[in-house]
């Protein structure tokens, strides 16, 4: 059973996890009506005008300890730290003292939102914490933590033959942090988010899907009391627990000549040019490796309501000159807590022709052949 598959299961029976939007008892609207308090935090209470119920969310119901800190003890355990190491350091982090059973007994019920318990074996005896992820506070114009899981981008090559083409990307993100142009990232350059509504989209096929992606983000968030950290938590509990995010928060970079080589060397429509010493910068959330391809993923809090496509385009045409892999092999989505949409960034450059043209000369060459070829059927 992949990933997915267990997800999806997990998505079924983990019903008390989903973040409320609306009343599960009338499914009428709800308004936030105050806070209870319990042993190691508050809990949001919730109202509902149309059947007058009072509740909070079921996934902090029957919890004595708040859902951050089982997610922080999750994370750490793949962080390669031991059950009896996790107490020591969730005591040192919030004061509170949960024993290496209660951990235990945690993994054992969000086992299916951790898919690298299976690689963390692989990781024990080869790996030590230190070399399991590359991590770089990248300081352009704002603070960019980026990370690379070296581990398992290992893991991912060696295990499926298919994979084992994008070693090139697995080259690029370990020289993120010595080679990175800094420089070029703290001007005020063009941003790729900044493109908005520039290319053709005719031929796009934009496509929902469920995905495992969303079913943790709606996990996560649920420990967030700020908004405006749900990018880095979400960020850092995919980099670590699931199987196929590689690298958070990785710089990219488009130049002229990158621009030149798509547009008239592989034809591309690209609907800009970006002048000779002038850069377009952005920063990708995730990139993932599955199902054969490359996917650039980016976490939008009202993912329905917004198409990335142009920034998330950019960031595949980026990431394929800066490693030399062809954008064929790229993917990419946008979600949130409910909604997963994903594309082919080939799809938004490269329009295939519906018919092939000739030229009036090939026309009548070819009317000449066939005449030819009815003479000589008669005479024989």
């Amino acid at each position: 059973m992949n990933q997915e598959q267990l997800i999806e299961e997990t998505e079924e029976k983990l019903v008390s996890y989903k973040n409320l939007y609306r009343c599960p008892y009338c499914v009428g609207k709800i308004v936030k009506r105050g806070v209870r308090k319990k042993k190691f935090e508050e809990v949001q209470i919730y109202y509902c005008k149309n059947c007058d119920k009072r509740f909070t969310s079921q996934v902090t119901k029957n919890k004595t300890y708040p859902l951050k800190i089982i997610l922080d003890s999750l994370t750490l355990y793949n962080q390669l730290n031991s059950l009896e190491e996790i107490s020591e350091l969730i005591f040192e982090k919030y004061g509170i003292k949960i024993t290496p059973q209660i951990v235990s007994r945690w993994l054992e019920e969000y086992k299916n939102y951790l898919p690298f318990l299976r690689m963390r074996e692989f990781a024990l005896g080869k790996y030590s914490k230190k070399e399991l992820v590359e991590k770089s506070k990248l300081i352009h114009q704002q603070i960019y933590n980026f990370k690379f899981h070296r581990v398992k981008m290992n893991f991912i090559l060696n295990e499926e033959f298919k994979h084992f083409k994008f070693k090139p990307l697995r080259d690029f993100l370990e020289l993120v942090s010595s080679e990175c142009p800094h420089q070029i990232f703290r001007e005020k350059m063009e941003r790729a988010s900044e493109k908005k509504e520039m290319f053709n989209l005719d031929q796009v096929k934009i496509i929902p899907k469920k995905s495992s992606a969303s079913t943790i983000a709606n996990l996560v968030i649920q420990s967030i009391s700020n908004n405006k950290m749900r990018h880095e938590v979400l960020e850092e509990f995919m980099l670590f627990n699931d199987s196929v995010t590689v690298a958070i928060e990785v710089p990219v970079i488009l130049d002229s000549e990158d621009i030149n080589h798509y547009k008239f060397e592989l034809n591309f429509d690209i609907p800009f040019l970006i002048n000779e010493g002038e850069y377009l910068t952005g920063h990708i959330d995730m990139i993932q490796i599955r199902n054969g391809s490359i996917y650039i993923m980016d976490f939008k809090p009202s993912a329905k309501k917004e198409k990335p496509i142009e920034q998330l385009t950019i960031y595949a045409l980026a990431l394929s000159r800066l490693t030399g892999i062809r954008l064929y092999h790229f993917k990419c989505a946008w979600f949130d807590s409910k909604d997963y949409f994903e594309f082919f960034p080939l799809h938004v450059v490269y329009k295939l022709k519906k018919g092939k043209k000739f030229n009036k000369n090939q026309t009548k060459l070819n009317i000449i052949k066939k005449e030819d070829v009815k003479k000589m059927e008669i005479k024989k």
